[in-house]
């Protein structure tokens, strides 16, 4: 079964929620009340979608998660890389990862063109579109 891990919809459902308060900073301990999800797995997320530029923290009493880019330049692409790396449905996809059946594998062709598509429709998805749906 092709299945999103917990991780990245975790993510998402965070970028979602800071998409939906622009400009403004949210705790995590709100979205995982608001979302019932653990404040804890939040916090690893978090780190992740930091490192990869796409939120902001700061502390204090006003102080939470926001988003770096407005709602509109952040697609499902960038929340999925930043939480999965780089897309592949089989492992010959993978940068770096040699097929075994190069020259003679009938479904590459077929592999090839569905994560094309799922690719396309992650980098077409924005948070925008997401947050107001």
């Amino acid at each position: 079964m092709f299945n999103i891990n917990e991780r990245t919809h975790s993510g998402l459902i965070l970028m979602t929620c800071l998409a939906e308060q622009v400009g403004e900073f949210m705790t995590l301990k709100y979205v995982a009340q608001r979302m019932k999800l653990s404040e804890g797995y939040l916090e690893e997320v978090a780190a992740a979608l930091r490192s990869a530029g796409l939120i902001t923290g700061r502390t204090g009493p006003k102080g939470g998660y926001a988003l770096t880019r407005p709602p509109e330049k952040i697609t499902t692409e960038d929340v999925v890389t930043a939480l999965e790396g780089p897309i592949a449905l089989v492992g010959c996809q993978s940068n770096g990862i040699a097929c075994p059946v190069e020259g003679g594998c009938s479904s590459k062709r077929v592999w090839n063109a569905l994560q094309r598509k799922i690719q396309s429709s992650l980098r077409e998805t924005t948070l925008a579109e997401i947050a107001s749906a």
